[in-house]
C-alpha cells in the first residue's frame, strides 16, 4: 500500500500492559543472607551467633582510613576489647638509645636554669621511656598498680619500671646540672641494658586495664610515677578543679546526655585517684 493512503483512517493506539518479571517466592524458613546497608561496617549476625569483627592486624572497619601498620604491646589482641589508646607503632632499639643521646647532648649544651632544663630532659624523654617500658616491661606496671590500690603491693619479677622510677627520683633531686647529667647517663645505661635483653618480657596491662577501667594509659602511669613531688601536688590539685569544672557542666545540662562530658570526667577521675594513690605510696596524704 503506497504510504499516505490510508491517511484518512483514524488510528488507533492500543495501551501496553506492564509486565514484571515474577520474584521466586521464599518461605520463612529460607536462609536469607544479611546485606549491610553500610559497606564500612560488619552485617548483622543472626540471633545466637557473634558478628564477624576485623583483627585487630592492619584491618580497617573503615574503607576511607589508613590502616594501622602494626599494633604496639600496649594494645589488648581482644576484638570485644575496648582499646584505651590508640594502636602504635614500635620503634627499634637503635632509634630509642639514638633519640635518648640526642636528648641528652640536648640538655648538655642548654644555657637555661637548671629547673627548665630538667622539664625540658624529662619533656623528651618520656615517650622514649614508654617504648622501652612497653616493648620489655614485664609486669612492672602491673606490679605498680598493687602498690598503689592495695599498699604494699607486690614486687616486681621484671624490674625496668623500678630503676626507671628510681632513676627518675634521683633526677629529679639532682642539684645542679653536671649532677642531672651523670644521672641521666646512668638512667641511659639502664635503658641500654634492658634493650641488650636476649628474651625481653613483654608488658602486661592486666591490672592497669581492669583495676584502672581501661581509662588510664602506659604514657599518663609513667609520668605521674616519674613526677617530682612539686609536679605531683600540681596535677593533683589541677585535676581538682578540672572535675568540678566539669560537674557543673553537666548540672547545667539538665535532662541532657552529658555524653562527652561524663567520659571525660570519669577519665580524669580516675587519673585523680591514681595520683592521690601516689601521693599516698609516697608518705603524703
Amino acid at each position: 500500500m503506497p504510504l499516505g493512503a490510508d491517511d484518512d483512517s483514524p488510528t488507533v493506539v492500543e495501551p501496553r500492559k506492564l509486565v514484571l518479571p515474577k520474584l521466586p517466592s521464599r518461605s520463612r524458613g529460607d536462609d536469607f543472607e544479611d546485606v549491610p546497608t553500610n559497606p564500612g561496617r560488619p552485617p548483622f549476625a543472626r540471633p545466637g551467633t557473634s558478628p564477624k569483627l576485623p583483627d585487630l592486624n592492619g584491618e580497617t572497619t573503615s574503607p576511607g582510613s589508613p590502616a594501622f601498620t602494626g599494633v604496639a604491646p600496649e594494645v589488648r589482641q581482644n576484638r570485644w576489647h575496648e582499646r584505651s589508646a590508640a594502636p602504635r607503632g614500635v620503634l627499634p632499639a637503635e632509634a630509642v638509645l639514638k633519640s635518648l643521646d640526642e636528648a641528652l647532648q640536648k640538655a648538655a649544651r642548654s644555657k637555661e636554669p637548671m629547673k627548665a632544663t630538667r622539664e625540658q630532659l624529662k619533656a623528651d624523654w618520656l615517650p622514649l621511656l614508654r617504648q622501652v617500658v612497653e616493648q620489655m616491661g614485664g609486669d612492672g606496671l602491673d606490679a605498680y598498680v598493687t602498690q598503689l590500690l592495695s599498699p604494699p603491693g607486690r614486687k616486681a619479677m621484671t624490674p625496668l619500671v623500678d630503676d626507671l622510677s628510681a632513676g627518675m627520683e634521683r633526677l629529679n633531686t639532682a642539684p645542679d646540672t653536671p649532677s642531672l647529667l651523670t644521672v641521666a647517663r646512668e638512667l641511659q645505661a639502664v635503658v641500654a641494658r634492658a634493650l641488650g635483653e636476649p628474651a625481653p618480657r613483654a608488658i602486661s596491662l592486666d591490672l592497669q586495664e581492669r583495676e584502672l577501667d581501661g581509662r588510664v594509659d602506659v604514657d599518663m602511669l609513667l609520668s605521674i610515677r616519674f613526677a617530682s613531688n612539686a609536679e605531683l601536688s600540681e596535677r593533683r590539685s589541677q585535676a581538682g578543679k578540672t572535675l568540678e569544672d566539669l560537674r557543673q557542666q553537666m548540672r547545667a545540662l539538665s535532662g541532657m546526655q552529658p555524653g562527652g562530658l561524663f567520659s571525660g570526667f570519669a577519665r580524669v577521675k580516675v587519673e585523680k585517684r591514681v595520683m592521690d594513690a601516689e601521693a599516698r605510696r609516697r608518705g603524703g596524704s
